[in-house]
């Protein structure tokens, strides 16, 4: 299928029975766009929030046509939609669609201005968030380079899945505006799990997933020839040699790696056939390294045709590069970007932190120096649950990768002689050796079993409950590694206690029980449990939500209570 810019799509148009996402076609695509676009005529900026791709695909082209600013925020933590809707954005999408619809009365889609702006955000140096500001024909030519390569691996009519959301460059371009130029279809959901992602794969679809799931695949039994994707794609960190071997004989093909950053998008590539290759830069690329080490790139779709970042990188005879790692203080945690500066800018701001450093050892790491008022804490909590305490402010403008997993709490953090912090003095007081103000045995013994419960709200036949779950549960041991869920008997074991405390109830254990897990929950989110007693029943039931999203729900036999 001819590939389409983004800026003409809706001007120059398919086939009304082309499909677009799952069984949405682009007739309906188009009225949607058109219908929501007229609903948001006169917003000035848009901050695209929708989780579903279809939803996010209709958001970012209706705000364009309607001439809105469009924001695509770092992450939907409350903090940080807080702080991008002060200043008068407006979220668009939301859970499930949010203000966004179906159809309705649409305006006419003129062809859009390549060079409208769109912010994303990446991590700086500077302890903030850095806006990136690229303008729609950077995408466009973006999405034209990434079909140059990809579009003889992949078919043009290749369904395209995703285990990775579209809130950033890389699930933007290759989960939605990829497949919206050039005419694949994608599936609307993301998938959170390697079982509905492998279920939904066919033969010469695309999967664009990401290390952080790739080092996740032990246990899974190669797919038959029916299954396997023509394409998987992955980006985010470099895949490690055993993780590209072993999904190579899961999918039946090579994973195609993409280079890029937020600043510059897709510019280069390597397919993981054997070792570990040099990285080939996109058609429209040119690659070149600075006196000091650096990565120079220059094509159409970077600001001002060259960017200069912070990998440093030597050239190969076959003019690709090697990346041999970074120049600034940027942490890869499970694929993701995380900002040291930035993390320990956020904990400075709390009353209960003087100073603060972080850095990256097995685990993301953190060094306080406790203000007077986190010193009383400190004494009154104790290190490991002081830690989780900070943990939990943190997570108001962190995604679960920023949030430390290892603490230590000092009067002073170490300087060199000319006042310069060392790394390697950060470092030392996490050896066994240093003073461990978070001891192994104090983990083992003392990490906890129940979420934090943060507000209780009666209920006419109950109770609801808002529970932030700590990511150091002593339950998320094993489940899973690398990914952590919070186990289903978990959440009924957490129904029965919180039932008996607020309720009265005195179930001794769960029985008679019927559970549905609609999706998996996570730690490090804040949850709302809802308990609902019908006494004439005998039944408690029990929901647990996140936002208007049900997680799962169910109900427990209450046998040895009388109506």
């Amino acid at each position: 299928m001819t590939a389409i810019p983004l800026s003409r799509l809706l001007a120059v148009g398919r086939p009304d029975d082309a499909p677009v996402a799952d069984d949405v076609t682009f007739a309906r695509f188009r009225a949607d766009v058109a219908g929501n676009a007229a609903r948001l005529k006169g917003c000035r900026r848009g901050l695209l929030v929708a989780p579903d791709g279809y939803w996010g695909a209709v958001g970012l082209l209706a705000l364009l046509h309607a001439g809105a600013e469009v924001t695509i925020p770092p992450n939907a933590q409350p903090g940080t939609l807080a702080a991008l809707t002060a200043d008068g954005a407006v979220p668009v999408g939301g859970d499930l669609g949010g203000n966004l619809g179906p159809g309705g009365e649409g305006m006419a889609l003129a062809p859009l201005d390549p060079g409208t702006p769109l912010t994303f955000f990446t991590s700086g140096s500077t302890g903030e968030p850095k806006r990136v500001v690229r303008t729609l024909g950077m995408l466009e030519a973006d999405a034209l380079a990434t079909e140059s390569v990809l579009g003889r691996l992949a078919g043009p009519s290749a369904r395209v899945h995703a285990t990775v959301p579209h809130q950033h460059v890389y699930g933007l371009n290759f989960r939605l505006l990829w497949p919206l130029v050039t005419g694949r279809p994608f599936a609307s959901a993301m998938h959170e799990l390697w079982e509905t992602a492998l279920a939904a794969l066919d033969a010469g679809s695309v999967l664009v997933t990401s290390p952080a799931h790739l080092t996740r695949l032990a246990g899974i039994a190669p797919l038959p020839p029916s299954r396997r994707p023509a394409l998987v794609l992955s980006a985010g960190a470099p895949l490690p040699e055993p993780a590209a071997r072993e999904a190579a004989a899961i999918f039946g093909t090579p994973v195609t790696e993409i280079f890029g950053s937020t600043e510059t998008g897709a510019i280069a590539h390597r397919r993981r056939e054997a070792g570990d290759p040099s990285w080939r830069p996109l058609p429209g690329v040119v690659a070149g390294r600075t006196p000091d080490g650096r990565l120079r790139v220059g094509a159409t779709h970077v600001e001002g045709g060259e960017h200069v970042g912070s990998d440093l990188v030597e050239m190969t005879e076959d003019g690709g590069f090697r990346v041999l790692g970074r120049a600034d203080r940027i942490a890869k945690v499970e694929g993701k970007r995380v900002s040291l500066p930035e993390v320990e800018a956020q904990l400075r701001r709390s009353p209960l932190v003087a100073d603060a450093a972080a850095l990256m050892l097995e685990q993301l790491c953190a060094v306080v120096v406790p203000s007077a008022e986190g010193a009383a804490r400190l004494a009154d909590l104790g290190a490991f649950r002081f830690g989780r305490l900070l943990r939990r402010e943190l997570s108001a403008v962190q995604e679960p990768a920023g949030l430390p997993r290892r603490w230590r709490f000092v009067s002073r953090l170490p300087d060199g002689a000319l006042g310069k912090r060392r790394h390697a003095d950060i470092a030392a007081l996490f050896e066994e050796s240093a003073l461990p103000e978070i001891a192994l045995s104090e983990i083992a013994t003392h990490r906890p079993t129940a979420p934090d419960v943060r507000a209780v709200r009666p209920l006419a036949d109950g109770v609801e409950l808002d529970l932030f779950i700590p990511g150091d549960l002593a339950q998320l041991d094993g489940h899973f590694p690398g990914m952590p869920i919070v186990p289903g008997v978990a959440q009924i074991d957490w129904a029965v206690t919180f039932a008996n405390t607020h309720l009265g109830l005195g179930i001794e254990v769960a029985q008679s029980l019927q559970v549905k897990f609609r999706r998996v929950t996570v730690p490090d989110t804040m949850v709302t449990l809802a308990l609902r007693h019908a006494p004439a029943r005998r039944r408690l039931t029990f929901e647990y939500r996140c936002g208007d999203e049900t997680l799962s729900s169910g109900s427990i036999g209450v046998e040895g209570i009388a109506p």
